[in-house]
């Protein structure tokens, strides 16, 4: 126990906005004035207990309790532990007792290589003395272990060994043989089976391994009727297992039809998500970018699946829960971001957390995101719980991470109006948009951020600054399915160019070209090919026209890149009327969802490396792709030619031209073409795509977007690189030229690419 005790270290930041879990500290107050609705403001609530409401119109309001913001365990359970008919929560080395949360001794958690070896809390009566027992399936240690209750003395519990079949990345409870009894089924990485317990009548216990097929193991797992015939199936990354076979010692057959990124999460979920009687396929990346789900069709009796992104706007989606929270007959996804996994080496993984319920709307066949927690110090960690913790009737959920314990109280929907905040609460709209590294507090005082976390909020910052000017990023209930339509298909000595259109939100198609390479061996890396202001459009970066000043699309799928071409909003095949648009507050953030749609399209694809996504863009292009690679993270790499300045560098402050209706109007109609007034810079733009690659061309006699700026910002930008130790990732160049991207420039950065990925070209 003293070793316990020792590592529940205090983890202050000293930046208040984001220190929930500081018993007394007040947080600063976010609001996004553009359509995210929330609020957060300390007090002091029983037992260590710090709170926060979070909620949206149309759904439960969240109260967060941080329970216990010392502690350090990642899973957690609720159950009656002193059958006092009151839910308590039990969270590796501790139990919390309701209703005040006083903590008691449960057990003493090894240490391993830095961290609680708990990384389950399964709740199972296992010897049938009617006291819930744990069930614990570790990583470090490689132990599945029964932790037995002691009974009334309420003495620390019992733990007993299972077995030590290998590294196991978290558990579930299911009933695997349809016995009526719950079984063990833990996500091992080196090892797949499943165990199953008998109770003697002398009431011992013996656990039984049933072992699955080798190629079960991996990031990800799940239970649940996957072909409709009442038998429960595996799912993993790499397909489904269907169940045959005797219920006493099943057998497991492969079914290959699909492939999940390979760090799914656990679960990956079993449900029929739009109520059309099949079992879909819902997971979220439980370290990478995004939360998606495979839907089940059937054409003449064959099976088919087709991928959706649900969500890409945040990482670490490595728990996921299923449940109705609003009582409406619907199960929601309820999913929530990690808190460093893997000690801050994923994508994202420093960003501000966020907790979210996803709905499906099975008649606009969209989900709808709704704020459970938004950029306060919470986790979701590894197994989460969905339980009326207080007795009221509804759903709330307990989450044990890294960074505390928490209690998100379920408020009902009363009152949720009351969340809107007014614009000028904003703390985005108080930040030196200059100076990316310092925060500015409500009362106006300045401090440096020196920390990655501390970096997150204020990235957060950046995000909502920039959606002051563009409007709100699309969220998921503009997600359609992409609906692709080929229109031709042609093939040249090196690639197949497609010409398509695909659904980008509920009104609008976008014509874009796909190219992609001959002989395709396993995924290649993509590259999303935004092309300048020119008639052209698309057809330029597609090399489609003779004479196409700048054919990058068409050269880096000679390299062996599978490319996508999209037009600009209003631009070459892409007729777009702004101002009838309302969904949309600015060209720019059209552009950007139109090319969020593009990467969802890119990964829904075999041939493509989900995790090798690039984006290359000049002039008009090259600031869309910084834009879009702020807001969506699976872009790895960027690659940015004569794109930006400094705003007050821009023709000597003269910002007009960026308040055209297919650019940001705001820029006009709110900030008053003023950059003095502008709630976001570059400075900040290409800091908050830190610690990804970027390649900057930047030319010194570029009459559009002074070097002097671009230096300027590049100076200030890579203030946070260097915080991330990432100081080679942002690479600029100064040719002597204008402002152009010529081929040799253009060789230049394809060599950079090709670099960032490890990517020698098509194999031969």
């Amino acid at each position: 126990m003293p070793q316990q005790r020792q590592l529940f270290a205090r983890r202050a930041n000293g930046l208040r906005l984001p220190a929930l879990g500081r018993r007394g500290k007040t947080v600063s107050r976010l609001a996004d004035w553009a359509g995210l609705l929330f609020w957060i403001a300390f007090l002091l609530a029983g037992f260590r207990s710090t709170t926060v409401i979070c909620g949206e119109v149309g759904f439960p309001r969240f109260r967060v309790h941080v329970l216990d913001p010392d502690a350090q365990f990642c899973a957690c359970g609720v159950v009656d532990v002193n059958h006092d008919g009151k839910l308590d929560i039990v969270s590796g080395g501790w139990w919390y007792e309701a209703p005040a949360w006083k903590r008691h001794f449960l057990r003493d958690v090894p240490v391993i290589r830095g961290r609680f070896d708990d990384y389950s809390n399964l709740i199972l009566d296992v010897d049938g003395d009617g006291w819930d027992d744990l069930i614990s399936a570790n990583y470090r240690s490689e132990l599945l272990l029964w932790i037995r209750h002691p009974g009334p003395s309420l003495e620390p519990w019992e733990v007993r060994e299972i077995a030590k079949p290998g590294p196991m990345e978290t558990g579930r409870l299911y009933d695997i043989n349809g016995d009526g009894q719950p079984d063990v089924l833990p996500n091992g990485v080196k090892f797949a089976a499943w165990w199953e317990f008998k109770r003697a009548p002398d009431g011992s216990v013996t656990w039984h391994r049933h072992d699955l097929p080798a190629e079960v193991a991996g990031h990800g797992i799940g239970f649940g009727d996957v072909d409709g015939d009442g038998r429960g199936d595996i799912v993993t990354n790499r397909g489904w297992w269907q169940q045959k076979g005797s219920p006493d010692e099943p057998q497991w057959a492969k079914q290959p039809e699909f492939e999940l990124h390979e760090d799914a999460s656990v679960p990956i979920a079993v449900v029929d998500v739009d109520g059309d009687g099949d079992s879909d396929i819902v997971w979220g990346r439980g370290h990478n970018v995004g939360l998606y789900w495979l839907e089940q069709r059937a054409v003449n009796g064959t099976r088919s699946w087709v991928f959706h992104a649900i969500d890409t706007s945040w990482s670490q989606a490595h728990a996921l829960l299923i449940t109705d929270a609003n009582h409406n007959g619907r199960p929601e996804v309820i999913a929530g971001k990690r808190y460093l996994g893997h000690d801050g080496r994923d994508p994202g993984e420093w960003n501000a957390p966020v907790i979210y319920a996803y709905e499906y709307d099975q008649n606009a066949h969209v989900f709808t995101r709704y704020p459970i927690a938004e950029a306060v110090n919470v986790g979701w960690g590894l197994d989460p719980k969905a339980a009326d913790l207080d007795g009221d009737a509804d759903v709330d959920f307990v989450a044990a991470d890294r960074n505390g314990l928490f209690w998100f109280e379920n408020l009902g929907t009363q009152g949720s109006d009351d969340l809107r905040l007014r614009e000028e609460d904003s703390l985005w709209a108080k930040q030196n948009h200059q100076k990316p590294l310092q925060f500015v507090e409500e009362d106006g005082a300045s401090r440096s951020i020196t920390s990655l976390k501390e970096w997150g909020y204020r990235r957060w910052h950046i995000r909502k600054g920039m959606e002051a000017v563009m409007g709100g990023l699309p969220g998921p209930e503009m997600r359609v399915s992409l609906d692709v339509q080929v229109v031709e298909s042609q093939d040249t000595e090196s690639y197949r160019r497609i010409k398509l259109t695909y659904q980008a939100d509920p009104c609008d198609r976008v014509p874009a070209y796909l190219l992609i390479p001959h002989e395709i061996r396993g995924r290649h890396p993509a590259v999303l090919c935004l092309h300048q202001t020119t008639s052209l459009a698309k057809d330029e970066p597609a090399g489609t026209r003779p004479g196409a000043a700048y054919p990058y699309a068409h050269e880096l799928a000679c390299l062996g890149y599978v490319c996508v071409v999209p037009d600009y909003p209003s631009f070459g095949e892409h007729p777009y009327d702004f101002r009838r648009h309302a969904e949309y507050a600015s060209g720019s953030m059209k552009a950007i969802w139109d090319n969020v749609r593009a990467l969802d399209l890119l990964e829904s694809l075999p041939e493509v490396d989900r995790d090798r996504i690039a984006v290359i863009g000049h002039s008009l292009g090259g600031h869309n792709a910084l834009f879009t690679a702020v807001f969506d993270e699976r872009i790895r790499a960027v690659i940015c030619s004569c794109g930006f300045t400094a705003f007050h560098r821009y023709y000597g402050g003269k910002i007009g031209p960026w308040a055209q209706d297919r650019y940001m109007p705001r820029v006009r109609d709110v900030f008053g073409n003023d950059p003095g007034r502008m709630p976001f810079d570059f400075h900040e733009v290409l800091a908050a795509l830190a610690p990804r690659g970027v390649f900057v061309n930047a030319p010194l006699r570029d009459d559009n977007f002074d070097v002097e700026g671009v230096r300027e910002v590049v100076a200030s930008a890579g203030e946070v690189f260097h915080l991330y130790g990432a100081e080679n990732s942002l690479v600029v160049i100064h040719p002597d030229v204008g402002h152009g991207f010529t081929p040799e420039i253009r060789q230049q950065a394809y060599d950079w690419l090709n670099r960032q990925f490890n990517w020698k070209g098509s194999p031969k």
